[in-house]
């Protein structure tokens, strides 16, 4: 249980980052709008891949797929940062 639980925070932190860096840089709003739409969605994304981590039966069959979708964001936000949005 422990291993699950330290898959799921650092998933969590992890995607829930990636996930909200992406929503703000194709946001379309003012600053303080994108940080507190940010602050909400962070945390909600966090609980939700850490409750899919512990719906898992280990933390490797979690940290397999969680590990594939943070090379998806980290890959889509590497790109939306070379690429200029307005």
């Amino acid at each position: 249980m422990w291993l699950k639980s330290l898959a799921a925070f650092g998933w969590g932190l992890l995607l829930a980052v990636c996930l909200v860096l992406i929503v703000f840089r194709l946001l379309p709003l003012a600053v303080d709008t994108k940080l507190f739409i940010g602050m909400l969605l962070g945390f909600c994304l966090w609980v939700a891949v850490m409750a899919y981590c512990y719906s898992r039966n280990t933390a490797k069959a979690a940290s397999i797929v969680c590990g594939k979708w943070f090379v998806v964001t980290a890959v889509a936000n590497v790109l939306l940062f070379y690429i200029p949005v307005y």
